[in-house]
């Protein structure tokens, strides 16, 4: 009975951890719902082990393999986007506010940042060890924002072999 109390704590103090940071996510989107339109796609683990488990039917495709383990790693993707119909789009002071909040308030680390024809690619995660565990990406165009929430167990080798699997085709 004992070790069920502490498993159920352990849960519930794991659970508050993602919905803290889901919250952070969910007030942004919401600021802007006003004066942009904002859509929100989430899809399970179930989801992703169904997607994994059909990827099996490939035959002896590497890259289907590669992407079946990946994707059975996954436990939730969520996708918020927000677009302007009038061509403005979320300002990058914004942007940096959210993104100094998640490394500030919720203790992500800046893994990534890419630029390239006017688009910008932030990539933060939030893992313990070699485990890449929660990331998120905050990716601005010209008129859209997307931001993409992703809960995993994969580890940093296991990218990095995806990385070596799709560079060598």
């Amino acid at each position: 009975m004992k070790s069920f109390i502490i498993a159920a704590g352990c849960f519930l103090l794991s659970a508050s951890a993602v919905s803290a940071q889901d919250r952070c996510l969910r007030e942004f989107r919401n600021k802007h719902r006003a004066n942009a339109e904002v859509h929100t796609v989430s899809v399970g683990g179930f989801s992703m082990k169904l997607a994994g488990w059909c990827l099996s039917f490939a035959g002896d495709d590497a890259d289907a393999k590669s992407v079946k383990h990946a994707l059975n790693n996954v436990r939730r993707v969520k996708v918020y986007t927000i677009s302007n119909v009038n061509g403005s789009t979320v300002s990058r002071d914004e942007i940096a506010d959210l993104k100094s909040n998640l490394e500030r308030n919720e203790h992500f680390d800046m893994l990534m940042e890419v630029r390239d024809k006017g688009s910008l690619v932030h990539i933060l995660n939030k893992g313990k060890d070699d485990e890449l565990g929660n990331v998120v990406m905050l990716i601005q165009d010209a008129s859209d924002f997307v931001i993409v929430n992703l809960q995993t167990t994969m580890k940093i080798s296991e990218v990095n072999s995806l990385i070596r699997q799709f560079a060598s085709n």
